[in-house]
């Protein structure tokens, strides 16, 4: 009798760990439950937050007028690097004497290697302004400046390239010669090229996307 009532007891004890241990679960899962959704809740009520109306506007700095006039004269600094890097922020800043400084370093320069950036600058920049001033880069007394200049102007997909790139087919140099031969060949081509893509995109955009039969 003992022993029953001690199993019994035993049992009994089981079960209502058994039943607390699961209670103990269901409050976990309840309280979890309650937080995500306060948390769900809270994401909702507060306010997303406003694109602006227009994009924000990048504005260049305008240097004074000492500025300026200390960079335009720093293009003759007898340091070469120091001329290049005057001239390139001047013509970044679109400055109206920067044109001037450039053809006059085309006509002085002496060093082969600020011609050079000079013309790379030039030709990255795609302008009739910059192409203007490859021409005159067409005139050096040094072959290696005008064949990097053919070189530069061999990018610019316009007529205007090819009439500047026709000039030099008069040099007294067989090589500069036969360079402006392979950049006017090269910028028809761009040219050819380029009126070709813009047909196909015309024709795909005309041809309809579905067709009913």
């Amino acid at each position: 009798m003992k022993w029953f009532i001690m199993l019994l007891i035993f049992i009994g004890g089981i079960y209502y760990l058994v039943n607390k241990r699961n209670a103990d679960i269901r409050a976990e899962e309840s309280r979890k439950a309650m937080a995500e959704q306060i948390k769900k809740e809270q994401i909702k009520a507060s306010p997303e937050p406003e694109l602006p109306v227009k994009t924000e506007k990048v504005y260049v700095l305008k240097f004074s007028q000492q500025t300026l006039t200390t960079l335009r004269s720093m293009t003759t600094d007898p340091n070469e690097k120091v001329r290049f890097a005057a001239v390139e922020l001047l013509w970044q800043l679109q400055d109206e004497q920067a044109p001037i400084l450039i053809k006059k370093m085309f006509q002085e320069e002496t060093d082969a290697e600020v011609k050079k950036m000079l013309i790379g600058m030039l030709g990255r920049d795609k302008s009739k302004l910059s192409l203007a001033l490859l021409a005159e880069a067409l005139n050096d007394y040094d072959k290696q400046t005008r064949l990097l200049a053919l070189e530069a102007a061999s990018t610019f997909q316009s007529k205007d390239a090819i009439a500047v790139l026709t000039r030099a087919m008069q040099d007294y140099d067989e090589e500069v010669r036969l360079k402006a031969i392979q950049s006017i060949n090269q910028v028809r081509h761009d040219i050819e090229l380029n009126k070709e893509q813009q047909l196909l995109q015309e024709t795909e955009k005309k041809e309809p996307r579905f067709q009913v039969e």
